[in-house]
């Protein structure tokens, strides 16, 4: 039975070392995935968004109770991060469709 560098040409493999393969395309250094460009932003805004409306009703906070001022904080950081993850959701999936993966090209169609 043939040892292994006898299958390859009598020498060992090289590792390490990278070749040029003329059929490899060369990629942009950066390319965004759309779907993880929506989730990014969606979540980075919402989060922004909620401590806006936090922030927003603790200035505002009216004169009244504690249950109803904790009602209106809960209100406004929910709506805030709802706004947010809307307003993300929207550039992230604009910026993934301008600067993403863009799918190949069917040949002869």
């Amino acid at each position: 039975m043939q040892n292994r560098d006898e299958r390859v040409g009598g020498r060992p493999p090289e590792r390490g070392t990278k070749r040029s393969n003329s059929t490899q395309k060369e990629l942009p250094d950066r390319q965004i995935e759309p779907s993880e460009s929506v989730s990014l932003f969606a979540i980075a805004f919402g989060a922004i968004g909620s401590l806006i409306g936090l922030v927003a009703a603790i200035i505002l906070l009216p004169d009244s109770g504690e249950g109803i001022a904790f009602l209106n904080c809960l209100i406004a950081f929910l709506a805030g991060g709802s706004a947010g993850v809307v307003a993300g959701g929207t550039l992230g999936a604009a910026l993934g469709v301008f600067r993403g993966v863009r799918a190949p090209k069917a040949r002869g169609q």
